[in-house]
């Protein structure tokens, strides 16, 4: 990325925890999807990252892209942010999640850098994922939520992607939910939170 050209658009948030913990320092980067903004499906992204970094050395990051809806630069503006939180903040590992078209966004620069240790997509498209069947081999675990009355993305999406993808993987299908599982917000957030702490907090061997 050139010098001259604007970066993403960040919310970082901090752990003020201060608890002896034994894994090293990790973040979760959240995207939306193809219009880009920071608040997710259901709007669970502002919660989630607070709720995240009740836990100690935990950051969180909303990120907003530069030029929503383009599928390279927005993977561009994702690895970037990870080499700039590395570099501000000495994080080890990594945990993406993307809603829609931030699904590709997610799987694409999750398999590219070598911190991201898991990926979770809410109502992911397919078109650009096709990197979803080099994560298992790099040891990147993989959650897929979708809810079953999808009309914009429809639930074969999500599915096609967890047989796609090695394992560790889930699949999560809410029954009936929309494309931004507003019916189940709090069940979506809670299982992402649960993925995210798994992987972030896992201790160091």
């Amino acid at each position: 990325m050139a010098a001259t050209e604007r970066r993403a658009n960040v919310r970082v948030h901090i752990s003020k925890n201060v608890q002896q913990c034994n894994y090293p320092r990790g973040a979760l980067i959240m995207v939306a999807g193809a219009g880009g903004g920071y608040t997710g499906p259901a709007a669970i992204y502002p919660d989630l990252a607070q709720e995240i970094i009740e836990n100690s050395n935990i950051i969180s990051v909303q990120m907003d892209y530069r030029f929503p809806g383009d599928l390279n630069p927005c993977i561009e503006d994702l690895i970037e942010t990870i080499d700039i939180l590395v570099s501000k903040y000495q994080i080890e590992r990594v945990v993406l999640v993307g809603w829609s078209f931030g699904g590709a966004v997610v799987i694409s620069a999750g398999a590219q850098h070598n911190l991201v240790k898991a990926i979770a997509t809410v109502a992911s498209q397919t078109a650009g994922t096709s990197s979803v069947n080099q994560l298992a081999p790099k040891g990147k675990a993989c959650l897929f939520i979708h809810g079953t009355g999808d009309q914009c993305l429809p639930p074969r999406c999500s599915e096609q992607l967890y047989r796609l993808a090695g394992e560790p993987k889930e699949l999560v299908l809410y029954n009936g939910d929309n494309h931004g599982v507003t019916n189940h917000r709090y069940e979506a957030k809670d299982k992402i939170k649960e993925f995210t702490l798994k992987y972030l907090c896992a201790p160091t061997k």
